[in-house]
């Protein structure tokens, strides 16, 4: 027994080591790229064409009011309207998406689903593209893909028409509004958002590899949706639980450029963000739920349905992405080794002394890699919120590894068949949405 969990140490030491320096290759990326080349918001003069906002509802009757007339206050912009996508048998969003329309009938169109609900947000999407789209209208020259709880930033409009240019699927940053020191749950999405959004996506975006997109903040043109639309019948591919990411991946293999528009008002700080913002879940549950989703669409279902076409950077980029569905549990398993070494369960004590050099120079990188992820964290904490929070990093880091952990292990129980995603039709799941009380004052 103790020459297993030796053999389990040494294991579990190396993939930490070797994850850790992969983590590493990217901050030493991101401090040579992202530092220097954060471009300022584009000018005045930017002519902001005709832009829908798609917004996808499945009872969202308590929000979707507040949310349409909370960004609309915001969006001084007569060129960009809201649409919103509802089913005919969920009457509460039905009725308040009516009742907007009324009320904004030049900034707001309803879009009711052939279909009854739940679908999938893909379908919803999809259906939406399909009447916008599919008929003699030429329709909107870029379509931005929101969610019912999204604090909209005014400024992205402008950086979506300047990209537009010569891109056609962009991606702004997205982050989670601060929930401060006693949501602990919710606010590991804004150390997990600040790190990834202003570090792997704009090395990813320099380098050319394909950019997935975040669900929301997300700009498509209308060339790229017409192409999609004429050589499959739809934008988003079916069936699937994260059809967001694979279309960004399916947009580079289509020979459509893609970009991150990490944009920020004062570049030489890196702060003040042109992003899109909003509440993430708060309870375990719900958190554990929604990741659980995440992984298993992006390790799992992409995996077989995207393989691994593509350059190096991509191939590079999709062992990043996957990567989790091994080392998430790694933490929990060196905690339970460390334990049982404290209390001599495991004798080290017949290791060669080449072996011991091994270990004890790969346990003692992991620890320096640690402290680097760390103190990386906080910084990206302060890039985006301006605060150094040393402490509420430091106390959200277990609750962050545990939510992973348990969500990758009920994604591989889906993969396996243990769970009821992995034979019913994909529908809409379903979270519980938060808006801030003042919308004009959630920037950060």
């Amino acid at each position: 027994m103790s020459d297993l969990l030796i053999i389990l140490l040494f294991v579990v030491s190396l993939l930490i080591t070797i994850s850790s320096l992969d983590d590493a290759f990217i901050d030493a990326m991101a401090l040579g790229i992202a530092r220097f080349r954060l471009p300022r918001p584009p000018a005045d003069e930017t002519v902001i064409p005709r832009t829908a906002v798609f917004i996808a509802n499945w009872h969202e009757e308590d929000v979707l009011g507040r949310m349409v007339e909370g960004n609309l206050a915001r969006i001084h912009l007569p060129q960009v309207s809201l649409y919103l996508g509802v089913y005919p048998n969920d009457t509460g969003t039905l009725r308040v998406a009516e009742e907007m329309a009324a009320k904004y009938p030049d900034r707001v169109r309803v879009i009711v689903n052939r279909l009854p609900g739940p679908t999938s947000k893909g379908q919803m999407l999809n259906e939406m593209f399909a009447q916008v789209f599919g008929g003699e209208e030429e329709g909107p020259a870029l379509v931005i893909l929101h969610d019912s709880e999204d604090i909209i930033d005014p400024r992205t409009f402008e950086v979506y028409a300047a990209y537009a240019g010569d891109h056609d699927f962009i991606q702004v940053p997205v982050f989670s509004l601060n929930r401060g020191q006693g949501a602990i749950v919710a606010s590991t999405y804004m150390d997990e958002f600040a790190e990834r959004h202003t570090r792997e996506m704009i090395v990813r975006d320099a380098v050319g590899a394909a950019i997935p997109s975040a669900g929301v903040g997300t700009g498509l043109t209308r060339r790229l949706i017409k192409h999609f639309l004429a050589t499959r019948g739809q934008v988003l591919m079916s069936g699937t639980v994260t059809e967001d990411y694979i279309l960004g991946i399916e947009a580079k293999r289509a020979g459509f450029k893609s970009a991150f528009a990490a944009v920020s008002a004062n570049a030489d700080e890196g702060l003040d963000f042109v992003a899109t913002r909003e509440f993430f879940p708060r309870t375990l549950a719900t958190s554990i739920k929604q990741k659980t989703r995440w992984v298993y669409g992006i390790n799992f279902e992409a995996l077989h349905k995207l393989g691994w076409h593509g350059d190096l950077w991509d191939h590079y980029f999709f062992i990043r992405d996957r990567k989790g569905m091994v080392t998430n549990f790694l933490p929990p398993i060196s905690l339970m080794i460390f334990t049982l070494l404290a209390f001599g369960a495991i004798d080290l004590g017949e290791l060669s002394d080449t072996s011991m050099t091994i270990l004890a120079t790969s346990m003692w990188a992991n620890l320096a890699a640690l402290v680097m992820r760390y103190v990386v964290r906080v910084a990206a904490i302060h890039q985006v919120y301006g605060t150094c929070d040393w402490v509420g990093v430091a106390v959200r880091w277990p609750a962050g590894l545990y939510i992973n952990m348990v969500a990758v292990f009920r994604a591989w129980k889906t993969y396996l068949g243990e769970s009821e995603l992995a034979t019913r039709p994909i529908v809409w799941s379903k979270t519980t949405h938060e808006l801030p009380d003042d919308f004009t004052t959630a920037t950060r």
